[in-house]
C-alpha cells in the first residue's frame, strides 16, 4: 500500500478522522509482541534505543558481520565461550548472566535466567500489567542490555574490561539517578549495593 492521497482520495472523503489520515499517510504496520518493554520506558533513551535495537535483532554482533563477509572471531569476548550471537550474548553468556540474575534478585524476581527469546517472551508478560514494579523492571532491562552491550564494545574495541560486580554498581546507581517519582519509593527500599 502506498502512502499518500490521490485525487479520487481526496474527492471521497465525506467523513474521514484524523486517523484515518494518519494510518494513510504512514501505512500500517503490525505491532511488535515487545512494544510494552520498549514503549513508556522511563529508561534514558540511549538504554531504550540500544534495547530496541537487541529487541529488533539488529545489533551488530559478530555473527552478523561474519553473514556480510567481514572476516571476524566469532568467539563472545565477555565469556570466551560460545559464538557471540544475541541470543548468546543476552543472557546465556556467564558474564551477561551474572549481572541479570543479581539485577533480577536485587528487584525480588525469583527465577531462572534464559537466553534473549525466552527473557523478551517473559518481559512481554511480565510488562502487561501497570505497576511501579514493572516500571522499574523495564528501566532495569534496559540499562542491562545496554551496559552489557558497552561492555562488550568496550573489551572489542579498547581491550578494557570491568568485572560483572562493577558493572551491577553501575546500573544500581544510574537506575537510582534516573528514577521518576513513581519509582524512586521502590528503588529506595532496594539495597543500593547488593553485592557487599
Amino acid at each position: 500500500m502506498k502512502a499518500g492521497f490521490s485525487y479520487d482520495d481526496i474527492m471521497k472523503m465525506n467523513n474521514c478522522s484524523i486517523k484515518d489520515i494518519y494510518h494513510r499517510l504512514r501505512g500500517r504496520f503490525d505491532k511488535v509482541s515487545w512494544r510494552r518493554v520498549v514503549c513508556h520506558n522511563t529508561g534514558c533513551p540511549r538504554w531504550t534505543f540500544v534495547l530496541t535495537m537487541a529487541s529488533h535483532g539488529k545489533l551488530y554482533t559478530r555473527d552478523r558481520l561474519q553473514s556480510w563477509g567481514v572476516q571476524v572471531d566469532q568467539e563472545c569476548v565477555l565469556c570466551k565461550q560460545a559464538n557471540e550471537i544475541i541470543q548468546h550474548l543476552f543472557f546465556e553468556c556467564s558474564y551477561a548472566n551474572a549481572i541479570w540474575s543479581t539485577l533480577l534478585a536485587w528487584q525480588g524476581i525469583k527465577r531462572s535466567v534464559n537466553g534473549w527469546d525466552e527473557e523478551l517472551r517473559w518481559a512481554e508478560k511480565w510488562t502487561k500489567r501497570k505497576t511501579t514494579t514493572v516500571e522499574l523492571y523495564k528501566m532495569v532491562l534496559a540499562t542491562t542490555v545496554y551496559y552489557v552491550w558497552q561492555e562488550r564494545n568496550a573489551r572489542t574495541f579498547q581491550a578494557k574490561t570491568k568485572g560483572w560486580e562493577l558493572i551491577c554498581k553501575k546500573i544500581i546507581q544510574e537506575l537510582h539517578c534516573r528514577s521518576s517519582r513513581h519509582t524512586e519509593k521502590i528503588l529506595h527500599s532496594l539495597d543500593w549495593y547488593p553485592l557487599q
